[in-house]
C-alpha cells in the first residue's frame, strides 16, 4: 500500500508540474524579430524586445513596467519609438513581417546622431558598445555616450540612429593640429577604420598632410581639424615631361626637376599628385603644398624634359620581342614558364603541359611521347644517351636541359658539376635558347662554374630580354629600380622593362605595374593598356587541356 501510495503521490506531482508548464504556450516570435502590431492607424512595424513580460494596469488603464500583475506575450518597440504590448499571440494583435531586424551599422567608436522618438530632436553621441547578436542575447543593440558623458541603451528603430554629419568632404583642404601647430592637408577618407582610437572603431577623417604624412582626426572639432584657405595641388597645370621647380617647405630653395607622372584623380586613388625626378637623378613623390611647385623659369628646358624620358641608347633592347614558338601539337604559343612545358629527348620537340596531360589521359598506363609515340619508360642511362645525341645535333633546348641536370644534382648519372653545367648553358645560349641566357647571366653574376663578370652577366640578360625571355626582362627592371642608393634608382627605365614583360602576362611584372599605379608612378591609361595586353596574351595561350594540367600539376 505504501509503495502504491508513494507512486500515486509522485504521479500527481508530475501531473501538476505539467499543468503549470502548459500554462505558457510556445510563442511564434523571438527577441529581435520584426513584426506588425495593431495600432490606432492599422498595423505598424516594430521589433520584439521582451517575451512574457510582467505588467500592471493603473487606474488610467496604462501599463506599468516591472511590476507583477498581468503577463503579456510580447513587449514591442515600434518604429516611431513607442513601447507597446501585445496582450495575446495571434494575428489580431501581432503578425509576422518580412522586414529585417535592425542591423549593427555603427561599430564602437562611431560618432552618431540619435533620438528617442519621432518628434524628438537629434542628439550627438558616441557608440561605446555595439552588440551584433543583440537579438539572441536580449541586450540593447547599442550603448551610447552622449555629450554630457551619460551612457544609455539604444534599442532602435534603425532610422532613429545615423552617422553624424561631418563638416568636411573628401578632397577638402583643411588644417590639422599636429604638435601644437596647424598643418595644411587634404581630406582623403571619411570614417576610416582606425584601431588606435577604439577597438574595431572608426574616426571621422583621414588627412594627408602636404608633406606626405598620413594622419587621423579623432574628432570633428576645430581643436583637431579646421577649414583651410590654402589652394589644392594644381595637378592639371603640369603634365608628364614638364620641367618644374619644387621644394619641400616654403623656406627651402627651389630645385629643378621633371614631372614623370601627374595624377588628376590622386585623391580617389590615394596616391601622390606628382611623381618627379630631380636633376641629380633622385626620384620623389610630391604631395604639396601648391605654393611649393611652379613651372621652370627656363622655358627651353621643357623640351629637354621630354627628351629626358628616352632613357636608353640601345633602342633594339625595347623593340617588340619575338613571340613564343607554338606547341607542335595544339599550335598554341608555348607558355613562358619552363615547368609548364616538356622537352622530349626522343624527337627534340617541346610539348606544352596541356597536350602532354591530355595524351596521358588517353593512353593510360602506356607512357609514350605525345608527338613521336616513342616509349618513355626508359632508364636514366637511356635518357642521358638520347640527350647527348640531341646535344651533338646542336639542339639548343636539350643542351639547356642537360645543363640543368648537372646543375641540380639530378641523379647519380648526373652528379652536380657547376663547371659542366655552365658550359652547357653557354652553348645553349649561343644556339638561341632564351632560358639559357638567364642561367648564363646568373652564373656570371654569382661566379658558379666561371669567374664573376658583371658586364657579361648584363650582356646575356639583355640578350635573353631581346629574345623574349620574360624573366630576363623582369630582372632588368629590378636592376634599374634597385640601385645601391635612392639616387641611383631609375624608375622610368624599370617600368619600361616591366611593361614589356607584364604584357606577356608575367605575374611578377604585373605586380610591379600594379604597385606603380597605386603609388601614382603610372597613369590609369598606361595601367589599363598593360592589363588588356596581358589578358590578350593569356587568352591566346589558353586551352581546356592546359587549364586541367594547371589544376593537376600546378603549372602556369
Amino acid at each position: 500500500m505504501g509503495g502504491r501510495n508513494g507512486h500515486k503521490k509522485g504521479g500527481k506531482s508530475k501531473k501538476k508540474r505539467g499543468n503549470k508548464s502548459s500554462s505558457r504556450p510556445r510563442l511564434r516570435f523571438k527577441y529581435g524579430d520584426r513584426v506588425l502590431c495593431s495600432a490606432d492607424d492599422g498595423f505598424e512595424l516594430g521589433t520584439v524586445l521582451r517575451l512574457w513580460y510582467d505588467t500592471e494596469i493603473d487606474e488610467d488603464g496604462v501599463f506599468q513596467l516591472g511590476k507583477p500583475g498581468l503577463v503579456v506575450p510580447y513587449q514591442i518597440l515600434m518604429d516611431d519609438g513607442n513601447l507597446i504590448f501585445a496582450p495575446e499571440d495571434h494575428d489580431g494583435y501581432i503578425r509576422q513581417s518580412d522586414a529585417l531586424p535592425m542591423p549593427i551599422e555603427h561599430p564602437a567608436g562611431s560618432l552618431i546622431e540619435y533620438k528617442r522618438g519621432q518628434m524628438d530632436d537629434w542628439r550627438l553621441g558616441t557608440v561605446i558598445a555595439a552588440c551584433a547578436d543583440w537579438a539572441d542575447r536580449g541586450t540593447a543593440p547599442y550603448t551610447i555616450n552622449d555629450d554630457d558623458e551619460n551612457s544609455c541603451d539604444f534599442w532602435g528603430p534603425k532610422h532613429f540612429i545615423r552617422r553624424a554629419k561631418l563638416q568636411f568632404k573628401i578632397s577638402d583642404r583643411v588644417e590639422f593640429m599636429k604638435s601644437g601647430d596647424y598643418v595644411p592637408g587634404t581630406v582623403m577618407k571619411l570614417w576610416p577604420k582606425n584601431d588606435f582610437f577604439a577597438e574595431d572603431g572608426i574616426v571621422p577623417y583621414e588627412v594627408l598632410l602636404d608633406g606626405g604624412t598620413l594622419v587621423f582626426a579623432p574628432w570633428d572639432d576645430d581643436e583637431f581639424i579646421r577649414a583651410s584657405d590654402t589652394p589644392p595641388i594644381p595637378v592639371t597645370s603640369f603634365r608628364r615631361g614638364d620641367r618644374v621647380q619644387c621644394k619641400e617647405d616654403i623656406a627651402d630653395e627651389w630645385r629643378s626637376c621633371t614631372v614623370i607622372q601627374s595624377n588628376e584623380d590622386w585623391v580617389e586613388r590615394d596616391c601622390a599628385p606628382f611623381f618627379i625626378k630631380f636633376d641629380d637623378g633622385k626620384y620623389e613623390f610630391f604631395w604639396g603644398p601648391s605654393n611649393c611647385i611652379r613651372a621652370s623659369e627656363n622655358v627651353n628646358s621643357i623640351a629637354a624634359g621630354v627628351e629626358e624620358l628616352d632613357l636608353s641608347d640601345d633602342d633594339s633592347l625595347f623593340n617588340t620581342p619575338p613571340p613564343m614558338p607554338d606547341c607542335p601539337i595544339c599550335f598554341l604559343p608555348l607558355p613562358h614558364e619552363g615547368n609548364a612545358c616538356t622537352n622530349k629527348p626522343c624527337c627534340g620537340k617541346t610539348i606544352c603541359g596541356g597536350c602532354e596531360q591530355a595524351h596521358w589521359n588517353t593512353m593510360g598506363l602506356e607512357k609514350t611521347c605525345p608527338f613521336c609515340r616513342a616509349p618513355e619508360t626508359r632508364t636514366v642511362e637511356e635518357t642521358m644517351a638520347l640527350m647527348r645525341k640531341r646535344v651533338k645535333l646542336n639542339d639548343a633546348e636539350l643542351t639547356f636541359c642537360l645543363g640543368c641536370h648537372y646543375d641540380i644534382d639530378f641523379d647519380a648519372a648526373f652528379p652536380k658539376d657547376s663547371k659542366k653545367a655552365f658550359e652547357l648553358y653557354l652553348r645553349a645560349a649561343d644556339l638561341g635558347s632564351v632560358r639559357a641566357c638567364t642561367n648564363v647571366s646568373g652564373a656570371y653574376e654569382r661566379g658558379e662554374g666561371t669567374e664573376i663578370d658583371k658586364s657579361k652577366a648584363r650582356f646575356y640578360l639583355e640578350k635573353g630580354a631581346k629574345l623574349g625571355q620574360v624573366k630576363a626582362r623582369h630582372k632588368l627592371g629590378c636592376l634599374a629600380a634597385g640601385g645601391s642608393t635612392e639616387a641611383e634608382a631609375d624608375w622610368e627605365l624599370a617600368f619600361r622593362h616591366w611593361k614589356i614583360s607584364a604584357r606577356a602576362a608575367f605575374q611578377s611584372s604585373l605586380d610591379k605595374i600594379a604597385e606603380g599605379y597605386k603609388k601614382g608612378m603610372l597613369s590609369k591609361e598606361e595601367y589599363t593598356e598593360v592589363l588588356r595586353a596581358s589578358q590578350k596574351t593569356k587568352d591566346e595561350a589558353w586551352s581546356k587541356d592546359r587549364e586541367m594540367a594547371a589544376r593537376i600539376e600546378g603549372w602556369y
